[in-house]
């Protein structure tokens, strides 16, 4: 398995974070590049099974199902479970920690994946630089206002 992970400091408290990311749903609020997202069903975007439907610009359809959520370790658990991406077995958390000098929040979003030796190095620079730093930037831009 390959994994990758991305970490960063957001100048906020986790209470104002955490429920951008906690709802499966919101993703298109926080992640560059996502044209439309939508939960299949009638499940919630808070219920553990829950299958989202990504329209990304770049690679097309991506489904998602929530793995585990959790409000105490303000940490979420996702795979993919249908993508053109050149990956198999992606499973993905994202966790918040309070960063108590000042009120902020570290973010930590790690993912592991298997990749065919032909895109193993490129998805494994990818996926930190081109995916979860991004989203880290868009996340401050929406808690800070911008």
């Amino acid at each position: 398995m390959i994994e990758v992970m991305a970490s960063s400091v957001l100048n906020a408290p986790i209470a104002s974070v955490w429920p951008l990311v906690r709802d499966f749903g919101s993703i298109g609020q926080w992640l560059p590049g996502v044209k439309s997202c939508q939960i299949e069903g009638d499940d919630p975007g808070d219920r553990v099974g829950t299958i989202r439907r990504l329209e990304m610009g770049d690679v097309g359809l991506i489904r998602e199902q929530l793995l585990a959520l959790s409000d105490t370790d303000h940490a979420v658990t996702f795979s993919i479970i249908e993508s053109a991406l050149p990956i198999w077995n992606y499973r993905s958390t994202i966790q918040f920690l309070p960063v108590t000098d000042g009120d902020r929040t570290f973010i930590c979003w790690k993912g592991q994946f298997a990749a065919n030796p032909d895109h193993a190095a490129a998805m494994q620079a990818r996926m930190p630089t081109l995916i979860y730093q991004p989203a880290f930037d868009k996340l401050a831009s929406r808690i800070s206002g911008q």
